[in-house]
């Protein structure tokens, strides 16, 4: 690019090296790494490590990929060949579960999970960081201190909800044999609500919730985002065309007389919908992996 430019006579600054700093990750597969669990240490391209084990590794180590974020610090992902998990005593339950923005999860069985907003919460900490930082002078050495404690800020806010999502989706695989949800369109969800969809996490929470799934013999069920969950009646399957307004939350059905509340309505249907359709989901995902932290 840079000598095609040369000849249109643009001017752009030269090619550089790229400083080592940068560099986020790296990937090594059989070779260049040696993992010792009895002294916890585990040896890279020549160079020992001490590291801090999040959960004992089973399996084969087929790679192992070095990450560093934006505070410095550094995490060990190692991926196993492990398939078999311990499957613990089960409880029979299925339940339907809608996402939602005044609440986390709404349950089909009145068990509804709430969401603490981790952002918001955090909101007047991320402001105060950011003003220091952009009154810092470029360069400075009180500049990256500033820049630090910005990124500690959000990491902090970061882990906070990733523990709840884990936390949650544990929960909920322990006490369900088989957990029907909503496949959600969430870039559309975050045009219409922008921020908050993002501080909720569904899609992260989607993917604990499978991974979890796997390791206890949950079955996940995802019904078509376009089933008509919010305007069918539960107890005799009419559809009511005037619920496509999000504004009305309760509504009486007009053929059996039913009073519903819209998002109770909406899981109840989501599992029988899905309840329906569990012969054709898979019930076991095709691979797991093992995070070890360092």
């Amino acid at each position: 690019m840079f000598f095609a430019n040369l000849k249109r006579k643009v001017h752009c600054s030269p090619p550089k090296f790229k400083k080592v700093k940068r560099y986020k990750s790296f990937t090594l597969k059989q070779s260049g790494w040696k993992l010792d669990e009895n002294n916890r240490t585990i040896t890279i391209n020549g160079q020992r490590y001490k590291y801090f084990q999040s959960r004992r590794v089973h399996g084969k180590i087929k790679t192992v990929t070095i990450k560093r974020d934006s505070l410095g610090d550094i995490y060990v992902y190692l991926v196993t060949d492990a398939k078999n998990f311990e499957v613990e005593a089960r409880t029979g339950q299925s339940v339907g579960f809608d996402f939602g923005l005044k609440k986390f999860l709404t349950a089909s069985d009145g068990k509804d999970v709430t969401s603490p907003l981790f952002f918001a919460n955090n909101a007047k900490l991320i402001a105060k960081a950011s003003r220091e930082l952009s009154r810092k002078r470029k360069g400075s050495n009180n500049k990256k201190r500033a820049r630090l404690n910005l990124a500690r800020v959000y990491k902090k806010m970061t882990n906070r909800r990733h523990n709840f999502h884990f936390k949650s989706a544990r929960r909920l695989c322990l006490e369900y044999d088989t957990i029907c949800i909503e496949n959600l369109n969430v870039k559309g969800m975050q045009r219409l609500w922008g921020r908050k969809i993002s501080d909720l996490g569904f899609s992260d929470f989607v993917k604990i919730l499978k991974y979890e799934a796997s390791k206890f013999g949950t079955v996940v069920i995802e019904v078509d985002r376009y089933f008509a969950s919010s305007r069918l009646c539960h107890c005799c399957g009419e559809k009511n065309p005037q619920m496509k307004d999000l504004r009305i939350r309760q509504w009486k059905c007009p053929k059996c007389g039913a009073m519903h509340d819209r998002d109770r309505n909406a899981v109840i249907n989501i599992l029988q919908e899905g309840l329906g359709q569990r012969p054709r989901q898979e019930t076991e995902s095709d691979f797991t992996f093992i995070r070890s932290i360092g």
